[in-house]
């Protein structure tokens, strides 16, 4: 039966009709900081289509995307009181429990012999800025699809499986060089039930703004053995307006006056990424040993976070007789708003509830990860996976936690 799902998926794509239809389950199992046993379970199926319109009725560079999922489970993370871009399972979100998610679906064509393409509809910024194949190596959440503080820092940057109206060009001058912009609509509600939890919603009427991401990058290759790097460089910014997070509205410290916050327009967002390929263990592009390093920066008086920073070496193949085989570490620090903080430690002075779900002055959370993704056959992968918080939910007083998972992921 498999063979016969196989051939006729192959049959589908030679007449230009792409189909895929997964499923990943991510469970954890907290090991101590007090929740020993605790454990969590989250999975999502997910079926994408893309047509190919110049094999369907010849029209030339023009493709369709499009991708529909079901997200369930239990958010390990929110049960040490941790709400902040860690998450062990990063299957998880998106709004929750949902039993039939549109993520996105848009267009790209090709233009002028492929140097231009084009890309418009309803779409997540994620899955063409700060977008890397390395990210998902891992399974927390911090950094599988892109470094979270991007989107924790501005709600213009849409992640999947949450999508907004916009367009993005980019533009290949020469081989290996690229610069791409886009634009997109900014809702702060999206994911939520205020706006909709289930994707189908296509009014702009909750957009509070643009969102216009920048970004240039390089993907070199070396040596008779094409050690191949991916670096990019992106800048990006959100017009919609923000609560400030230390002024209120007439320049005043808002955790000494109560009076309402101060609202800030516009915020920008940096980001510095890449990898590079040390060691090629095969054909694959992505056999061999790669580091990868990353810094994200946003702006301090209206967001969460300043700085997200993360290191990591990701190897595939480097087993000959197992060469889908894949193994990573990666250590990410995400570092609080220094404004956000002053605020913190003059409510806690006071005696007052904390915002941002803490119960003391945040500072920042590091995570590290060491995982091993086995290929069981074709369709189906299995990996083990450690993780260690360090200072869940950015506060100090909350003990390390260590936790075991195990990712599946089957593709028919």
């Amino acid at each position: 039966m498999v063979s016969a799902w196989g051939n006729a998926v192959q049959n589908l794509n030679r007449k230009g009709i792409g189909l895929v239809i997964d499923y990943t389950s991510e469970s954890a199992l907290a090991l101590d900081a007090g929740n020993a046993g605790d454990a969590g379970y989250a999975h999502q199926i997910g079926v994408q289509l893309d047509l190919d319109w110049d094999k369907l009725v010849g029209w030339r560079g023009f493709v369709t995307h499009a991708a529909i999922v079901n997200r369930a489970g239990h958010n390990m993370a929110a049960d040490f009181g941790d709400r902040s871009l860690n998450g062990f399972q990063e299957i998880y979100g998106g709004g929750g429990n949902t039993a039939v998610h549109m993520v996105y679906v848009y267009g790209t064509q090709n233009l002028f012999h492929d140097r231009v393409q084009i890309a418009i509809g309803k779409l997540p910024v994620n899955i063409d800025f700060s977008a890397s194949p390395l990210f998902c190596t891992f399974m927390n959440k911090s950094m599988c699809g892109n470094p979270k503080s991007l989107t924790r820092g501005a709600a213009g940057f849409g992640t999947y499986p949450g999508s907004t109206w916009g367009t993005r060009v980019r533009y290949w001058p020469m081989h290996g060089v690229y610069a791409q912009a886009g634009l997109y609509g900014v809702n702060p509600d999206l994911n939520t039930n205020r706006y909709d939890r289930t994707g189908f919603n296509f009014n702009t009427n909750l957009y509070t703004g643009v969102y216009v991401p920048v970004e240039v990058g390089l993907i070199p290759s070396f040596g008779r053995n094409q050690l191949v790097g991916h670096y990019k460089v992106g800048v990006a910014y959100d017009s919609s307006n923000y609560a400030d997070n230390y002024y209120d509205v007439n320049g005043a410290p808002l955790a000494l006056t109560r009076r309402a916050a101060r609202m800030d327009t516009g915020k920008t967002q940096l980001w510095i990424e890449g990898d590079q390929m040390l060691i090629r263990n095969g054909h694959g592009p992505l056999n061999g040993f790669y580091v990868m390093a990353g810094l994200v920066r946003n702006t301090p008086e209206s967001s969460p976070y300043l700085y997200q920073y993360y290191f990591g070496i990701v190897d595939r193949g480097f087993w000959r007789a197992r060469p889908d085989d894949t193994f990573g570490i990666e250590v990410s620090r995400a570092t609080a708003s220094p404004d956000l903080v002053d605020t913190q430690w003059l409510d806690y002075a006071a005696g007052r509830k904390l915002p941002a779900n803490a119960t003391y002055p945040q500072s920042h959370i590091s995570v590290l990860e060491a995982t091993y993704n086995i290929h069981v056959c074709e369709g189906l992968s299995i990996q083990p996976d450690y993780q260690r918080i360090m200072r869940p939910n950015l506060q100090r007083n909350k003990p390390a936690i260590d936790a075991i998972g195990l990712k599946i992921h089957a593709t028919l």
